[in-house]
C-alpha cells in the first residue's frame, strides 16, 4: 500500500509505535480526501499486524461511518447512539489475536450527541490495547470532551508532485492535469483517475462558480438552482452541497494566494472580499449540519459574489 505524502505524520507514527507509547486516542483533522481514512487504516493494519489489503475483514478492526438505510435507500445523516454503543462492546472483548483493537471513526462530527457521550465513556475508561482513530474536517465540531482527550494530528495538502507521480505510476495518461486541478488532495485526484465522470462534474462546478462573478442575484438564483437537487433525498442534497461549496473554496483560496494556473480562471477579488467570500462560504459549510435550508447558505454565499 502506498500512501502519497504525509511522510512527517507516517515517521511519526513509526517512531511512537516502536516506543510502545501509543495513545489511545488520535484525532485526525484536515480537508476531505486529503487522506486521513487511509493513513488512519494504514496506521491500524501496522498495529494489527495485518496486510493493509486484509484490514477490512479483520476482527481485531472496527470501522465506523454513515450508513446507508436500505428500507428508504438513503444515507443516515447521524452516527447513532447505537452504533458507538456497538463499537464500545467490540473494544471491551479481548483481541482475538492477542495484539491491538483500533477503531476508526469516519466522519466523526456526524455524530450525535447521544453518540458522543456514550464515545466519552470509552475514552474516559478506556480498554486495554485500543486505539481509537476521530477523521474530521475540523476537530472544533466535537464536543470539548472529546477533544481534550484525543491528541490531534492536522493534515496539510500533498505536494503537486508526489500526487502526478502516483498517478503516472498507475498508468493514468493525464497524470499532470489531475495532480494540477486536485488542489494537493490525493483522494480527489485519484477519483478522478478512476472515474472520467467525477471529473467532468468537477470541471462543471469549476465553471459554475466563474459565470457567479458580475451576474444580479435573479442570475446568480438560477445559476444555482440545481445544486438543490432531490427534495426527497435532503442528506444526498446536503452532501453533494457541501463537496460544490468545497470547490468554491478552493478556488476563492486560490485567489487569495494569486494562483491562477490552475483553472485559467480569475476571480476579481481583491483580498478582504475573497477572505470574506471564504469566511462565508467556510460558515456555510458548518451550518449544513444543521436545520438550515441550503437554500438559505447558498443565498448568503452569492451576495458575498461581486
Amino acid at each position: 500500500m502506498e500512501i502519497i505524502g504525509h511522510a512527517k505524520i507516517l515517521d511519526f507514527f513509526v517512531k511512537v509505535i516502536d516506543s510502545g507509547h501509543i495513545n489511545h486516542a488520535y484525532c485526525f483533522v484536515g480537508p476531505e480526501n486529503v487522506g486521513k481514512k487511509t493513513v488512519a487504516e494504514y496506521i491500524s493494519a501496522q498495529l494489527i499486524g495485518t496486510p493493509f489489503a486484509k484490514l477490512a475483514i479483520n476482527l481485531d478492526f472496527i470501522l465506523v461511518d454513515q450508513v446507508f438505510d436500505e428500507k428508504t435507500e438513503k444515507t443516515k445523516k447521524d452516527i447513532s447512539v447505537s452504533q458507538i454503543r456497538t463499537l464500545r462492546e467490540q473494544l471491551a472483548r479481548r483481541s482475538y489475536y492477542g495484539g491491538y483493537k483500533v477503531a476508526v471513526i469516519n466522519g466523526a462530527e456526524k455524530m450525535n450527541s447521544e453518540a458522543c457521550n456514550a464515545l466519552l465513556k470509552t475514552l474516559e475508561e478506556p480498554s486495554e490495547k485500543t486505539v481509537l482513530f476521530l477523521i474530521t474536517t475540523d476537530e472544533k465540531s466535537l464536543p470539548e470532551t472529546i477533544q481534550s482527550r484525543c491528541q490531534n494530528i492536522y493534515f496539510y495538502p500533498v505536494a503537486k508532485d508526489l500526487i502526478k507521480k502516483h498517478l503516472e505510476k498507475n498508468g493514468t495518461s493525464n497524470a499532470n492535469e489531475l495532480a494540477q486541478f486536485s488542489f494537493g488532495l490525493p483522494g480527489r485526484a485519484c477519483e478522478w483517475a478512476s472515474d472520467n465522470e467525477s471529473y467532468e462534474w468537477y470541471k462543471q462546478e469549476v465553471s459554475r462558480f466563474s459565470s457567479l462573478f458580475k451576474k444580479n442575484f435573479h442570475e446568480k438564483i438560477k445559476t444555482v438552482e440545481e445544486l438543490f437537487g432531490d427534495k426527497t433525498d435532503h442528506i444526498a442534497t446536503r452532501t453533494t452541497l457541501f463537496d460544490v461549496l468545497n470547490i468554491w473554496q478552493w478556488l476563492v483560496r486560490d485567489s487569495i494566494l494569486k494562483d491562477y494556473s490552475l483553472h485559467n480562471l480569475k476571480i476579481e477579488l481583491d483580498n478582504k472580499n475573497a477572505i470574506d467570500l471564504y469566511k462565508k462560504i467556510e460558515d456555510a459549510k458548518q451550518m449544513l449540519g444543521q436545520n438550515i435550508h441550503p437554500r438559505l447558505l447558498v443565498e448568503n454565499i452569492l451576495l458575498q459574489i461581486p
